[in-house]
């Protein structure tokens, strides 16, 4: 857990979150292009990302939070490892335009938990864009 205002490795100022806060969220996984759930406990939050702890490893992937989670909908898993009896990971937040939040959302009401997505190129497709027009990478 983060100490007080703790900036990381990264040098972005991170906030560790004192309250029990949990979230539900959905990975696409990036190995197999499969729909997850997940109940994880939040650890701490900055402008860029969420740190959060879960009882199960939770692979890399796409995140779809069920409730906003500091003002996001969205981001990518970029790591998760052992941490005590828990597993400790991290999530950068992405920012989708109107349209792509709503293709991304009629895609996550189809989806049923374990299977594999009807269209996850496209949806990856669509959140990398975004996190290249965020970064102000070329596209």
């Amino acid at each position: 857990m983060t100490k007080g205002n703790d900036t990381g490795r990264t040098g972005i100022l991170r906030h560790p979150i004192t309250s029990l806060r949990s979230c539900s969220l959905g990975v696409i996984i990036s190995s197999h292009l499969e729909w997850q759930d997940h109940i994880a406990r939040i650890v701490d939050l900055s402008i860029t990302g969420v740190g959060i702890e879960s009882s199960v490893m939770i692979p890399p992937g796409f995140v779809w939070f069920n409730e906003s989670v500091g003002g996001n909908k969205y981001g990518v898993l970029t790591w998760c490892k052992p941490h005590g009896d828990q597993y400790r990971a991290g999530i950068n937040f992405v920012t989708l335009a109107r349209d792509e939040e709503q293709y991304i959302e009629e895609q996550v009401k189809q989806l049923k938990p374990h299977t594999p997505l009807r269209d996850p190129r496209q949806i990856i497709s669509t959140m990398i864009e975004s996190l290249k027009r965020s970064r102000g990478w070329p596209a």
